[in-house]
């Protein structure tokens, strides 16, 4: 008994230690609200610009009175309810979708172990790669994919529960996880599988198990009718446009960038091939024709769910691709999981291991790069004393909070390095013309500042505002 309960106690601690290294990791990445989570901070009910409560808030997010590009009601719901809990500070909002994250690995890997017998070294492995991916690294950095980190962390505890015999917990948690994201669909393969699995012990079990799938399915079902209702599917407000001549891209993207959950494919780039190559690899590890045919769902599932949000964005940096890897957070979770059940063999692990940890280094260096651009945009905007307009194509915005309006505007002073980030200074758009050459920089410091905040203010500015 003694020995089992010091098995256990270092299995925690080493489950533990990891997620620990990870968040020391992760803090790196606090620099600055960037994005989709600067306009989520200006809807908040505690803005003195908002007039709803948060309540009111809420109900007007599930009856879709609030304008939205999709219908996710319960992530957004949480997301206000953390939101103003915090008075709106991104770090914290950040770390909350670290900690689901976090959870989701270790329900993952708790249910490897518990329900497949995997062995506690390989249930380790597992929680380490899903950590230290790109995915999880982009999600955790980002707060406004709350969608994808709360829809996996019900998908986890549905799997969690399931392994357990709690079948109708498992339903009731998946049920939730439909009104996250519509990424909740890539679990079903997996919830097909397990419910195979589940047939052959014959029973009530069985039963049971067969009900919870139905229902999960009922419920899934009324979920895409009333989003339709809401978002018609492949409408021009729907954030999934549904366009079909977009297939083929969208398939070899996804996939040439899936084992590192890189942005940065095309096919001139070695990631690419790369990418093509080590995917078939992974999925030759795969022992089983069901869990072969599992995989093969939920990747052909995840083009169409995904259907035109991937493509070739070359290396700008300072663009949405910069945030691609979180689409890849449930797929993959879910598709290493079914590998992980069929005993892969060590040397696939430490492939699929090796391969992602590179892509979160590539985006663990870009979303810094990406942050600081923001960062000086905000000191500068701190300095002046009108709102200031911002040349950027790639985001059409205009942050209130903090006087910044960016856009399509060719005679803006400030434009933003769209291929390698940081700011340029311009004079206008004609005088760019005029002589072909990009104009010196108008920003200029006009004197010293007064104090230490200011000092540091200053100091990021020059670093920042290129010429």
């Amino acid at each position: 008994m003694n020995g089992y309960w010091t098995e256990s106690w270092r299995l925690t601690l080493a489950f533990a230690l990891i997620g620990a290294a990870w968040l020391v990791f992760l803090s790196g990445l606090m620099i600055a609200d960037v994005w989709d989570e600067s306009q989520l901070l200006q809807q908040l009910p505690s803005d003195p610009r908002g007039n709803m409560r948060l309540g009111d808030t809420i109900l007007s997010i599930w009856t879709f009175e609030r304008p939205q590009i999709s219908w996710r009601p319960l992530a957004l719901s949480v997301f206000f309810t953390l939101a103003t809990a915090t008075e709106g500070d991104f770090v914290w909002l950040r770390y909350c979708n670290a900690l689901l994250v976090l959870c989701s690995a270790s329900l993952l890997a708790r249910s490897l172990m518990l329900g497949y017998g995997v062995s506690a070294n390989r249930g380790l492995a597992f929680f380490a790669i899903v950590l230290f991916s790109a995915s999880s690294l982009i999600t955790a950095g980002w707060f406004a994919n709350i969608f994808d980190a709360l829809c996996l962390f019900f998908l986890a505890l549905a799997i969690r529960s399931h392994v357990s015999g709690r079948l109708l917990a498992c339903a009731v948690f998946f049920s939730l996880a439909v009104f996250c994201k519509e990424t909740h669909v890539l679990a079903l393969p997996l919830l097909a599988l397990m419910i195979l699995r589940d047939s052959k012990t014959g029973g009530g079990g069985r039963k049971t198990a067969v009900f919870a799938g139905f229902l999960v399915l009922a419920v899934s079902i009324v979920y895409w009718g009333l989003r339709h209702r809401f978002v018609p599917i492949g409408s021009e407000t729907d954030i999934h446009g549904m366009d079909f001549s977009s297939l083929i891209p969208t398939m070899v993207s996804f996939a040439s960038g899936f084992v590192t959950q890189s942005y940065t494919f095309w096919p001139g780039n070695p990631a690419f091939w790369v990418g093509g190559v080590a995917l078939p690899i992974a999925f030759l590890a795969v022992r089983g024709i069901w869990p072969k045919m599992t995989v093969l769902a939920i990747f052909g599932m995840s083009t169409i769910i995904y259907l035109g949000m991937f493509g070739y964005q070359m290396e700008n940096l300072m663009g949405a691709h910069n945030f691609i890897g979180r689409l890849y957070l449930i797929p993959f979770a879910l598709i290493l999981f079914v590998a992980f059940s069929s005993t892969p063999r060590p040397t696939a692990i430490l492939f699929v291991a090796l391969f992602s940890v590179w892509g979160m280094g590539q985006t663990y260096s870009r979303h810094v790069e990406f942050q600081q651009t923001y960062a000086a945009l905000y000191a500068l905007a701190e300095e002046a004393e009108e709102t200031i307009t911002v040349q950027y194509p790639p985001r059409s915005e205009v942050d209130v909070r903090r006087g910044l309006r960016y856009g399509d505007f060719p005679d803006a002073e400030i434009s933003i390095n769209v291929e390698e980030g940081g700011i340029d200074g311009c004079q206008s758009g004609k005088a760019a013309e005029s002589d072909g050459r990009r104009p010196p920089a108008r920003f200029q410091p006009a004197a010293a500042p007064r104090d230490a905040a200011a000092s540091r203010r200053f100091d990021l500015l020059a670093t920042a505002v290129r010429c």
